[in-house]
């Protein structure tokens, strides 16, 4: 294989297709990033995620399509305000994973589809990932053996092989109150604006619906299998 290019891949939740839409159209309209949407769910206890699980096969996914060392991955409910790119010139080589490393108390008790908010330690950490795909060692046994707390408090490596990404990369709107200088990405985590009279309310709400109204000026799309998009 001699494709080296560096592949961004996002969760896909079925429901709420035009989230992962908007979120894959910005990085590859904007960014110029190939993506791939996680479409194969596993149906865990305790969460309505479907790609709770499945988000950690990306870098064994990812070798299949690119020679690449690093891979990106995010959760569908994104919107990146600059190029993800400009953190490649930070990444060591001796880290397995990059990742936000939040430090907080979810302020709702319930998601917005009803179900418990779960707090753990190291919530949101694994909403936006940067694989080292040569350091990554577990197999796909591994990730559908492992349980979800493992795996999303990442005990499958070492602290000290845990890089961090500054937290304006994963913007966590309503949970932080202060107001930033500069913002890079913006994540929903609380419930953005394609829940509509539900969604969280906030002032990022309307940078959002600009972005659907710019790719998708007409009704939401339906999703009919769709899963990457790729540069000619």
């Amino acid at each position: 294989m001699t494709n080296s290019w560096i592949n961004f891949w996002i969760g896909h939740t079925p429901k709420h297709v035009i989230a992962s839409e908007v979120c894959a159209h910005v990085l590859f309209d904007k960014y110029k990033f190939p993506v791939y949407r996680h479409a194969a769910y596993f149906k865990d206890e305790n969460t309505t995620n479907p790609f709770s699980r499945t988000r950690f096969t990306t870098p064994l996914l990812d070798d299949d399509l690119s020679d690449s060392d690093w891979v990106f991955y995010c959760d569908d409910d994104f919107l990146f305000l600059n190029d993800p790119r400009v953190l490649l010139r930070e990444l060591d080589d001796s880290k397995k994973v990059y990742v936000c490393k939040h430090d907080y108390t979810p302020k709702t008790e319930t998601k917005l589809d009803g179900e418990i908010q779960n707090t753990y330690e190291r919530k949101n950490w694994s909403s936006f990932m940067i694989f080292n795909k040569r350091k990554f060692d577990l197999k796909m046994s591994d990730i559908f053996e492992m349980s979800l707390m493992d795996l999303h408090q990442f005990r499958w490596c070492d602290d000290k092989e845990i890089g961090e990404i500054h937290k304006s990369w994963n913007w966590l709107v309503g949970e932080y109150e202060e107001d930033p200088t500069s913002l890079n990405a913006l994540h929903y985590t609380l419930g953005g604006p394609w829940y509509e009279e539900q969604a969280y309310q906030s002032k990022y709400n309307d940078l959002w619906l600009e972005y659907k109204d710019q790719y998708f000026p007409e009704a939401p799309p339906i999703y009919e299998g769709t899963n990457s998009y790729r540069l000619p």
